[in-house]
């Protein structure tokens, strides 16, 4: 009897077992969903470096940045055109400033293969419609 006992216990030992990696990573996941915490400065710290790679690398992004672009960055014709510099091109400096530094801004592609590019990551966007 003595001997099942301790078999339970082993098994219950075994179920409650620390995995510390996984306590960590839950533990980071849930610091960095907290609203008005950790993840907002970590949020504007990735939106940094995604400003920083723009400017950086103009000539890889422009090319992606029109006035005409049907991105939401650009919502009227006024914001557009604001957004331009005398050449008619988009002047990334304003842009990063308007569009990608700035808190609860969303971020379209350019912005996502910018942050991708700095980090060394590679990322995959699917659509969902629906």
């Amino acid at each position: 009897h003595n001997h099942n006992n301790n078999n339970n216990n082993s098994n219950n030992n075994d179920n409650n077992y620390d995995h510390p990696l996984e306590d960590a990573l839950s533990k980071l996941h849930e610091r960095l969903n907290e609203e008005n915490a950790t993840s907002d400065y970590c949020t504007w710290f990735l939106r940094i470096l995604t400003a920083s790679q723009l400017k950086s690398h103009p000539d890889r992004y422009l090319p992606f940045l029109s006035a005409d672009s049907t991105d939401s960055s650009f919502t009227s014709a006024a914001a557009a055109t604001d957004r331009l510099g005398n050449d008619g091109t988009v002047d990334l400096s304003v842009f990063c400033a308007r569009e990608v530094e700035p808190m609860g801004k969303e971020c379209g592609m350019v912005q996502v293969a910018a942050l991708a590019e700095c980090l060394g990551a590679r990322v995959v966007i699917e659509y969902v419609d629906g």
